[in-house]
């Protein structure tokens, strides 16, 4: 069967890429092989994505980043905050689309995309990893302002309200960079399993998935250090110590577990046992007495690399003295962490 696509013009191919995004390959070609067939489809896939995707990016920069009322009611912190690197991402974004259309113009039926791809990703790197390590704070802003601020409120819904948003509403923009880099992971790992192992495009096919899925990690990264920093400058906020202070705040410092521990006291006391609360972080330990209002009074932290640990397994032969029991027929263990600091 002859394929259909060679009636058509190249530059009329890449108007439909352009111009239609709901285009799907299947109508352009008629294939005796399928499974070439599907290939083609997933590569112009990346490419008519691509184009629907700076379609929706342009709709949000021209339409809210610019918007003058918008802009009015924000503070410089506030617009940083909730638009973040739109307009970047926007160029970058353009750029890769015109380097895919010229890949497509060059060959319609052999044209190869993962190498545009790898090449690509230090460039996607630059902004995308900034975007997705703010959505914290875009969220949190973005939530601030509506429920705060009637004037943005009611000017983000009459924007909401233009044709040209086709009823989507503003986050549903704000969110389409995250969707679009775990798209593209999606679709060149389809190209990976349809391309023929040891061929040069599986060659760059498999470079360009292992480079998307670092940028990915990357930015999960950075998230996840993003929030341990928040969560640090919070806590920093609540926290007095009653022994030498510890600067708590470190990007290197990450909360690994916190909870009530209780601490065996000398049994010649009167209180054998207290509740602290514990902040266990990657690098230091803080034992804490817990306060009204959730604050802490911190009596007592060390290096992790101190602390040394011991299991106990019979917690009750440490409580105060008790009838005599047969700890041979006894059921069970009874585990618990000692902690010499």
């Amino acid at each position: 069967m002859l394929l259909l696509v060679c009636e058509l013009k190249t530059a009329d191919c890449l108007d439909v890429l352009r111009n239609n995004h709901s285009w799907k390959i299947p109508r352009l070609l008629q294939l005796h092989d399928f499974n070439l067939m599907f290939f083609c489809a997933v590569r112009f896939e990346v490419v008519t994505s691509e184009a629907s995707y700076c379609h929706s990016l342009d709709i949000v920069v021209e339409h809210f980043v610019k918007s003058k009322q918008l802009g009015s009611l924000l503070t410089t912190q506030d617009r940083n905050w909730l638009f973040s690197r739109l307009a970047d991402v926007r160029a970058i974004s353009h750029s890769f689309l015109s380097k895919l259309e010229e890949r497509v113009e060059s060959d319609m039926m052999h044209f190869t995309v993962c190498d545009i791809i790898a090449r690509n990703c230090p460039r996607f790197k630059m902004v995308y990893v900034p975007y997705l390590t703010n959505q914290s704070y875009q969220d949190a802003t973005y939530q601030r302002l509506m429920n705060e601020n009637p004037g943005f409120k009611r000017i983000v819904e009459k924007l909401e309200r233009s044709p040209v948003c086709q009823r989507l509403p503003l986050r549903s923009f704000l969110v389409l960079p995250f969707q679009r880099i775990t798209r593209i992971k999606l679709l060149v790992q389809n190209i990976v399993k349809r391309t023929t192992p040891g061929t040069p495009e599986a060659t760059h096919a498999i470079k360009a998935l292992k480079l998307v899925e670092k940028l990915i990690q990357e930015s999960n990264d950075s998230i996840t250090q993003m929030k341990s920093i928040e969560s640090l400058v919070s806590l920093n906020a609540k926290v007095d110590f009653a022994c030498r202070t510890l600067p708590l705040i470190s990007q290197s410092r990450r909360l690994v577990r916190e909870g009530p521990v209780t601490e065996l006291m000398d049994f010649s006391l009167k209180e054998t046992e207290r509740n602290v609360y514990m902040h266990l972080f990657n690098d230091y330990l803080l034992l804490s007495l817990q306060k009204e209002g959730g604050r802490f009074t911190v009596i007592d932290h060390a290096p992790v690399s101190d602390l040394q640990t011991q299991t106990l397994r019979w917690i009750s032969a440490l409580s105060r003295p008790h009838p005599e029991i047969d700890f041979s027929a006894a059921q069970g263990t009874y585990p618990a962490l000692n902690v010499i600091m």
